[in-house]
């Protein structure tokens, strides 16, 4: 039996009292996630290693079922591999997300009130010296390469969007003793309408290898996504990644397409993975209604058409991680596990 693995990032989060004491999935109106927990199984249960953050890279692996040896520090260096950007042995690289400021603190970690050709042109203004290579990814996501030494490697690890409301003076402080990084930021601040912005290095990734897929189970698999970690995820384990057109990382992604691409790479492969990311970027945003309404659109673009056209096939939709939709921040705490074994003439 073939098996769709569905990781809808950010997903779960604890029961909210605006909802009724209901998690935004139970609140969500969602007729066929419900007829399959009605025919499978329905379970909760946490990813993350006892020893590490819950977040999509320790999470996804865990759910891939490697082992927490093999599961990198941080993501920068898969989310290169997936953008093809080299990585040397000896060199770091870093997450370089596109922030605003507003009254010292971090106003938001993903370059609020910027369209995404206002970004991609920031980008492309950025000021580097020659030790360090800038690369604009997608949106407010950008990485930089450097030469590796201690000083970057120990530096601590602010996540941006964790920290939403943070003084930045705080914020800062992860790298105030690294002459380069405090004079990259420095030189990339601007102001556009009135709102204050800069590119904010974290999160320092060294070169890694993690075991195949097939190594794993000796199954063949294809992944279906947009987030540049879990394409990195699927290049280092080599899983085949599908194309896409339409799909993004956000609530504005085309779940009709990767639907459909799912379906189509089943033909081909034993497992098929996919990956949607919208939920946890409504989350972080502290969007609960966009969070709740992104919900019923998955279960209507993509899950309907994955339980309507799937036969003979393990149904699994799973959340990673918890991210709150009211404090913005991933947080400890089980996670929804779906089951659900569609076979011919099983309505």
């Amino acid at each position: 039996m073939k098996t769709i693995l569905v990781i809808i990032d950010g997903l779960s989060e604890d029961k909210i009292h605006e909802l009724g004491n209901k998690t935004p999935l139970e609140f969500a109106c969602t007729p066929f996630i419900d007829k399959i927990i009605e025919q499978g199984h329905h379970s909760q249960r946490t990813f993350y290693p006892s020893n590490m953050q819950p977040d999509s890279l320790n999470c996804i692996l865990a759910i891939l079922g490697v082992d927490e040896r093999y599961i990198p520090k941080n993501r920068a260096f898969l989310e290169a591999l997936a953008s093809n950007i080299h990585v040397e042995h000896d060199e770091v690289v870093l997450r370089c997300n596109l922030i605003s400021i507003k009254d010292e603190k971090l106003e938001s970690f993903n370059g609020i009130n910027l369209t995404e050709e206002q970004m991609k042109n920031a980008s492309l203004n950025v000021k580097t010296t020659g030790e360090i290579k800038f690369h604009h990814i997608s949106g407010y996501r950008n990485l930089i390469v450097l030469k590796k030494n201690r000083e970057i490697m120990l530096m601590k690890n602010i996540p941006p969007h964790e920290n939403v409301g943070s003084s930045m003076a705080e914020i800062l402080k992860s790298f105030e003793h690294i002459e380069i990084l405090k004079e990259f930021v420095l030189h990339n601040k601007f102001f556009i309408n009135g709102h204050s912005y800069m590119f904010y290095p974290w999160g320092p990734s060294e070169y890694s290898e993690i075991p195949s897929f097939h190594e794993l189970y000796q199954k063949s698999c294809s992944c279906v996504c947009s987030a540049e970690i879990v394409k990195g995820i699927a290049k280092a384990m080599k899983i085949d990644v599908a194309a896409l057109k339409n799909s993004t990382a956000d609530i504005n992604t085309d779940l009709k397409e990767k639907s459909s691409a799912v379906l189509r790479e089943l033909k081909d492969h034993d497992v098929v993975i996919a990956h949607i990311n919208g939920t946890d970027e409504a989350s972080h945003r502290k969007d609960l209604s966009g969070k709740i309404s992104f919900i019923e659109k998955i279960d209507s673009d993509f899950m309907r058409e994955i339980y309507n056209n799937a036969c003979d096939t393990r149904i699994i939709v799973v959340s990673d991680h918890q991210t709150s939709s009211l404090s913005g921040r991933h947080e400890k705490g089980n996670v929804d596990v779906i089951c659900f074994e569609k076979t011919r003439g099983k309505e």
